[in-house]
């Protein structure tokens, strides 16, 4: 397995809870230098020792002689040193750091070498130092850094390697002088990779050399042989090096600290330098200071220590070495404290910590750590069915409909079965056993080189039918075929073949056991078995010479048949030996579609090939693409039908090609994009290329970081859980490991992981993620990871709550609240936002969009009561946040673990979990959807104004926030977060619950739509569709009411809304997911909102059905409707109220005693203001000392909210001593 570095830029982090050094040998120390010497660390006083002869102690360094390899006994062997048991496995993270000197080479010398070997010593694997010779012997577990490959001294490899499994290596060429000392240091990572183990990295004189991603963490690791110039290989020569220092670390250096250690050298450690810092809190508050973020030099964490507390407060060393401090007494202007740190050396340095104190509600908070970008994907390859495993698995098929079982062809002869892949312990059984069957009859099945069981695909009709096919690599009478046969499934049980069922179509004999291709796939649009072949497996496809040929046998290219035999579509294939008859034709036929079928037959061939005449009764009508030397694996993007196929090189390119009908691929002419090994047998014609040739959509060189050695086909992604690789095309190589995705151009090649060994590519039916076989025995699943350091791993780590355990805000985060939450599935939220730079403002804006400052943060978290309906049972599930950015936001979300004091990164993916929720004493567990990162950008987008809570109908309500008791808005303005005043909120719209039954149900049926759906649901809106949810607009203006929608159903009755029509109305339909609709809003919920459907019935049931537009009224209220003064400017009646004004006021147009006339009384020293108006009709009330200039009355209920209808009264105090007003209606 081979895997090539890729650059990751990570964030700097704040140096973890006990991280120091934990053992160091400086060998300054002379004496002894024999067999059994003990060298005690300096730190732990931990023992090493100096094993065999000839070592030697100059004062400054341990010098080992190297001469022999590790076939010897310890007490004979060239010296070694060997360090203490179990350092490695210890260790979450470490950092080796050593400053060497390489005096000669030597074969496969070690710097170092941690781990066992393959045998039994003293313990498993162990050789202890009395240890006689182990003979022959390798690695079992081991780290390790080769001073050079073989004895060339400028080679390098690092290797990591765990339980016997493949090496996982790196090798590179870095330019070495012998006798010059260098100082190298290796780091391990956890989980820092793409794996699910650790990166481990070295680096020499500051730079990094390479890494290799693990699958395994460092408690996997039985280091009993920790060896300084020896080899677990016991062919390897020991070292010749001298050691000047050796330190271990329990956590990672940085790429700064690595600098500081190497200019400091050997024998001392980085000066620690303490940095001021600084932090701004209310009287009474908390902040979590991050005072190592800016110091420097080495720091050991045990020296770190409060020097002299605060005045004011306290100040406590959190366990992931931050600062708490608490403000507990008095009311200063400032508090401060000093702490002090020191290196592993004992230099120390003291910072001071000023506290300022800020009662405001916008307080900077520059130690937050929320990047302004969002976490990077690492792409990862965990096996997809927990313990589960395969025996050299290499194909993997689902019948057409199912979504749960799997089926995986084991190259030596087992189909298997997983029943249920969303199992909570998948399980395998044994659906076929092809060696068995086989033996019964005296045939056996190959497994020699590339032959076995290669290829699975179930008939389009396979749940009526029960037929499957299947390739095979076959031995009987002494020769090898390749064959395919169809079987059926068994009646009685779909998990198991009829081994008596078997019909051969195809039986082809084989020279070669490679080249074989050997997948099966039905065509999604045409119901055809396509079947892939190599050119039999010679070198340059010589002497069989089956390449650019179509009347010979069934080699080099795909094939196309028809297995139901529809002979109206259909023809007879050419008589050939590799297939049997049954009743004297074949059991398959050839489309008439398929390129290589003459005119005389009612195909379009013209009986050439490249150019020259072919026989007609000797073409392989069988024939749908040529020129294919080792096509090994190939799949249909199931939505644009497209076959894509890898081709196999030979010794210069891998290629990946889209096939086509009549494509000639060019091998042997062209090895992907380069010329081929031969242009003869057959003449390869002088116009190929221009007239004949398909080249590749991709293909690569072997060899080299970026390439490989033997191209895996793949599937194009359509799944929904990686939302930026949809519609790519993902395959891998299964020599380097390389795993890429590539669009279906061919460009944008991305590395997104190595994982070796890879023999097909598969999809998971129930999710559509994309699998890998590996052929070391397991069915891996392509998913993301977040690089370690990327992004704060915990909510902890944002610095966003002072602490989790309560959720107190961090200074400047600021609590708030909403007029009508999105519909979580029961789900209690609460709300943050903070501006971190404590300048930045928001624009507001009566009905659009806010501007939103970069920067800002908005933080929401979920509660759920497990007890549905007792507050007292709450659970912490999930915290998210969204962040603004200068390119537009971001999202990202935390769980909560059970016990509820800590949240952590949820993966890029998102990912479901059930809630153990009782309701009346009953079970009913909850599927909780954490969403991925790409569906929070679904909603919030730029269209939506980013931040969906973040406007002025949401936050337009009396509240308190941090003790400022008040409208929000106002609040908001008044400590300076606002470039203007947003207005007087009586004036100003809000959104209305579904409870405020003062308004009318379309006012709260409307907010509910603008709530949950109009983020997507309006003007240049991200949904395909003719409405528009906006609440500012009226009932016409949105298009709802028998609007026609982007997807009616099957039911042309079907419209957006339907009065009087629950069926028909698409928009219930779509919340209530009935009527064969699916589920609107589509992400963000599994449980339907029962209230708000009974909203929606009530209004198409109820107010809708008597709701009359002006067109309406004019026909109840004119006869004919036509006459002109029914116009909506005449006035008829002659009472100087045009007739849409009476149509808002609800008056008879053609009654001049029938007015609008408000009420205005004085009661008690109050003065009263009624009049009565009928549902769904909005009003402003206006007043006026002079009856010249006219303002809105700043009264509660005064923003134009639709009403029930009904008598609307106002009453204030009476202060002035002439008033006047005026009402505005509008109609909703």
């Amino acid at each position: 397995m081979y895997r090539h570095p890729i650059s990751w830029l990570l964030a700097s982090v704040v140096v973890a809870d006990s991280q120091t050094v934990t053992h160091r040998w400086n060998f300054n120390s002379t004496g002894a230098a024999t067999n059994g010497t003990v060298i005690p660390d300096l730190i732990s006083s931990a023992p090493g020792t100096i094993v065999g002869t000839n070592a030697t102690r100059t004062g400054s360094a341990l010098t080992l002689p190297g001469g022999s390899n590790g076939q010897n006994a310890t007490s004979s062997i060239a010296a070694y040193f060997d360090l203490p048991n179990g350092i490695v496995s210890s260790k979450t993270n470490f950092t080796l750091e050593i400053w060497a000197t390489i005096h000669s080479t030597r074969n496969w010398q070690r710097l170092f070498d941690f781990g066992r070997m393959d045998i039994n010593g003293g313990g498993n694997g162990e050789i202890p130092n009395t240890y006689g010779n182990p003979g022959g012997s390798s690695s079992r577990d081991n780290l390790m850094l080769a001073a050079h490959r073989g004895d060339t001294l400028n080679d390098k490899k690092i290797v990591a390697r765990n339980d016997g499994a493949g090496e996982i290596g790196f090798e590179n060429t870095v330019s070495t002088s012998l006798n010059t000392q260098y100082h190298y240091v290796a780091t391990f990572q956890a989980n820092a990779n793409p794996a699910t183990g650790g990166r481990f990295t070295w680096y020499r004189n500051g730079t990094q050399m390479g890494f290799v991603d693990t699958t395994f963490p460092l408690s996997q690791i039985q280091d009993v042989n920790n060896w300084l110039g020896r080899s677990q290989y016991t062919n390897d020569q020991n070292s010749n090096i001298s050691y000047n220092e050796f330190r271990l670390y329990d956590y990672a250096l940085n790429q700064t600290q690595i600098n500081a250690s190497g200019a400091a050298g050997p024998d001392a450690f980085p000066t620690p330098v303490a940095a001021a810092d600084s932090s701004t809190i209310p009287h009474g508050g908390k902040a979590r200071i991050p005072v190592l973020k800016n110091d420097t030099g080495e720091i050991s964490m045990p020296a770190f220590t409060i020097l002299q507390a605060p005045a004011s407060g306290t100040a406590v060393i959190t366990p992931d070495k931050q600062v708490l401090y608490t403000h507990t007494t008095g009311t200063p202007t400032t508090d401060s404290f000093t702490y002090q740190i020191a290196n592993t050396g004992g230099q120390s340095s003291t910072g001071t910590v000023t506290i300022n104190f800020n009662n405001g509600l916008k307080i900077p908070n520059p130690n937050l750590n929320v990047p302004s970008t969002p976490p990077p994907t690492a792409y990862a390859a965990p096996n997809a069915f927990g313990s589960l495993g395969f025996n050299s698995p290499v194909c993997m098929a689902t019948p057409p409909g199912e979504t749960q079982r799997l089926f995986v062809c084991e190259k030596g002869g087992l189909l298997r079965v997983i029943p249920n892949v969303a199992a909570g312990s998948p399980a395998a059984t044994t659906f076929l056993n092809l060696t068995n069957l086989l033996s019964g009859r005296g045939e056996a099945i190959d497994t020699g080189s590339e032959c076995g069981l290669l290829g699975l695909a179930f008939h389009p009709d396979y749940a009526t039918n029960r037929y499957f096919y299947i390739f095979y690599s076959v031995t009987k009478s002494g020769a090898r075929y390749q064959r395919v046969s169809r079987f059926t499934t068994q009646t009685a049980n779909p998990n198991l073949a009829d081994t008596t069922s078997e019909k051969i179509l195809i039986e082809q004999l084989d020279d070669r056991d490679n080249h074989n291709g050997g997948d099966l796939h039905f065509g999604p649009s045409d119901g055809y078995l396509y079947i892939s072949v190599g050119d039999e497996g010679a070198g340059d496809d010589n002497p069989t010479f089956n390449s650019q040929r179509i009347d010979k046998d069934l080699f080099s290219g795909i094939l196309r048949i028809d297995v139901d035999r529809d002979m109206a579509n259909s023809v007879e294939p050419t008589p050939h030996a590799s297939i049997p008859l049954e009743g004297g034709v074949a059991r398959f036929a050839i489309p008439k579609t398929n390129p290589f079928v003459h005119t005389s037959l009612g195909g379009t061939w013209d009986g050439t090939y490249i150019g020259s005449p072919v026989s007609t009764t000797a073409v392989r009508r069988e024939f749908w693409a040529t020129g294919l030397r080792n096509p090994w694996r190939m799949s249909f993007d199931p939505v644009t039908n497209v076959l894509w196929c890898a081709d196999v090189g030979q010794g210069q390119r891998e290629e990946v090609n889209k096939i086509v009908r009549g494509g000639n691929y060019g091998w042997v002419f062209r090895e992907g994009n380069i010329a081929g090994p031969r242009t003869n047998n057959p003449t390869m014609p002088s116009n190929f290329l221009t007239a004949y040739h398909n080249p590749p959509v991709y293909d690569y060189p072997r060899g080299g970081n970026f390439g490989g050695y033997s191209v895996t086909g793949g599937r194009v992604y359509r799944g929904t859980r990686i939302s930026a690789l949809t519609g790519k095309y993902i395959f891998g190589d299964y020599g380097s490991g390389n795993i890429w995705s590539m669009n279906q151009d061919g460009t944008g090649i991305e590395r997104l992981l190595g994982e070796g060994g890879i023999s097909a590519f598969g999809v998971d039916p129930s999710n559509q993620d994309i699998l890998m076989a590996d052929l070391d025995g397991l069915i891996r699943r392509l998913s993301t990871s977040t690089p370690v350091g990327s992004y704060p791993a915990t909510l902890t780590a944002t610095g966003l709550f002072t602490s989790v355990t309560d959720l107190t805000p961090a200074p400047g985060l600021t609590p708030y609240a909403v007029n009508l939450p999105f519909w979580s599935d029961h789900a209690v939220k609460s709300r943050w936002f903070i501006v971190p730079d404590g300048t930045s403002k928001f624009t507001s804006s009566v009905e659009g969009r806010w501007t939103l400052p970069d920067g800002t943060i908005w933080v929401k978290h979920f509660d759920m009561e497990m007890q549905r309906g007792v507050p007292s049972s709450r659970k912490r599930i999930e915290t998210r946040l969204i962040v603004k950015n200068p390119t537009g936001a971001y999202g990202v979300s935390y769980r909560w673990n059970e016990a509820g004091n800590e949240a952590t990164l949820a993966p890029d993916e998102g990912e479901n979990f059930t809630l153990a929720i009782t309701e009346g004493g009953n079970p009913a567990p909850q599927t909780w959807r954490i969403p991925s990162r790409a569906e929070c950008m679904v909603c919030h987008t730029p269209q939506a104004g980013h931040a969906l809570s973040f406007n002025t109908r949401q936050l337009n309500l009396e509240n308190s926030l941090l003790g400022f008791t008040g409208n929000q808005l106002t609040t908001l303005s008044q400590q300076d977060y606002l470039t203007s005043s947003p207005g007087l909120p009586n004036l100003l719209p809000r959104h209305i619950r579904p409870d405020e039954t003062s308004a009318s149900v379309e006012a709260r049926v409307r907010s509910y739509l603008a709530v949950n759906c109009s983020y997507c649901h309006q003007s240049g809106g991200t949904a395909p569709s003719s409405w528009d949810g906006s609440a500012h607009l009226t009932l016409a203006q949105t298009g709802l009411v028998n609007g026609t929608a982007n997807n009616s159903g099957s039911d042309p009755l079907n419209k957006l809304v339907v009065p009087g029509d629950t069926t028909h109305s698409i928009v219930l339909s779509r919340v209530a997911v009935t009527n064969g609709f699916t589920r609107m809003p589509p992400i963000g919920s599994n449980i339907l909102d029962q209230a708000n459907i009974n909203l929606l019935n009530t209004w198409i049931n109820g107010e809708l059905t008597t709701r009359r537009d002006y067109a309406a009224w004019r026909v109840a209220r004119f006869e004919p409707d036509d006459l002109p003064g029914g116009a909506p400017d005449q006035d008829p009646d002659g009472d100087g109220v045009t007739n849409y004004q009476e149509f808002l006021a609800a008056t008879d147009p053609l009654d001049g005693g029938s007015r609008f006339q408000p009420q205005l009384a004085r009661v008690s020293g109050n003065l009263t203001l009624g009049f009565d108006l009928p549902t769904n009709r909005s009003f402003r009330i206006e007043t006026s000392d002079n009856l010249g200039q006219w303002t809105p009355w700043d009264v509660p209920d005064n923003q134009g909210t639709p009403v029930a209808g009904g008598l609307q009264q106002f009453s204030v105090p009476t202060v002035d001593p002439q008033r006047f007003f005026r009402v505005s209606l509008k109609e909703n």
